[in-house]
């Protein structure tokens, strides 16, 4: 399998990252099939002055976070998008989502990544949203951004 693509899907279970998905199977069904991952990422600011206290609840909710995007959001994903050739991983980090995405990109040596777009505020304008904006800085490999 080594002549297959690999691509990666920034995936939140919305309607379009779940777009986004469905375009990377069709590419890759049209080159024989290949690997799809699926990243899921809870948002963290390391940025933000908290208590102990504050970053033991922060933490414990990011847990639950974690364990229930797995069961609710991936699993799912997984069973719509299973094809015949194309294997489906998911991955699910804490971070933020354009740092997460484009170091996981780089780690599995995908072929292309595929992102949805939520816009607002100036980046709205440029038709962007925050995070593919981000991807778009940071990855080593052709983005597509799915409206």
């Amino acid at each position: 399998m080594s002549d297959q693509v690999k691509y990666i899907v920034g995936y939140d279970g919305g309607e379009l990252s779940m777009r986004a998905a469905e375009l990377a199977i069709d590419k890759m069904k049209a080159r024989g099939g290949g690997t799809l991952l699926l990243a899921y990422v809870v948002d963290w600011s390391e940025f933000e002055v908290m208590s102990v206290e504050e970053l033991a609840v922060r933490h414990s909710q990011h847990m639950e976070h974690l364990e229930s995007a797995e069961k609710d959001i991936m699993e799912p994903a997984r069973a719509k998008l299973a094809t015949d050739g194309i294997t489906i991983e998911s991955h699910i980090q804490v971070g933020h989502a354009a740092e997460v995405i484009s170091s996981l990109a780089d780690e599995k040596k995908v072929d292309q990544i595929f992102i949805g777009h939520k816009s607002s505020g100036l980046l709205a304008k440029l038709g962007l949203g925050s995070v593919a904006y981000g991807i778009l800085q940071k990855a080593k490999v052709p983005v597509t951004v799915v409206p």
